[in-house]
């Protein structure tokens, strides 16, 4: 019974199935956070802890800031549609401002 290839074929067929599952799981799961830090091969600084507070303070001050930033951006993009409604209506070029020559 050993020596009949189809029971061989049969049992590799089944282990390649087996490693594929494996393969398709262990690449699709999901490290939790708090288990990330204590991953072998990784060196954890004893004062990493009070950088990494700042470096999230930092990135939520920068987050702030672009959303202020996004805030003025739209305020100018209505301004400027405003604008050129009014030169559009009004036929104005603007070659009459900006002093003498």
């Amino acid at each position: 019974m050993l020596y009949d290839p189809g029971v061989w074929l049969f049992g590799l067929a089944v282990g390649l199935f087996l490693a594929g599952i494996l393969g398709v799981v262990l690449s699709t799961r999901r490290v939790p956070p708090n288990e990330a830090r204590g991953m072998p091969g990784v060196i954890a600084d004893p004062g990493s802890e009070p950088r990494l507070l700042e470096l999230e303070a930092e990135v939520e001050r920068l987050r702030a800031e672009r959303d202020e930033l996004r805030g003025v951006l739209g305020r100018l993009v209505v301004l400027l549609e405003e604008r050129r409604a009014h030169l559009v209506t009004t036929g104005d070029d603007g070659e009459h401002r900006g002093g003498g020559g």
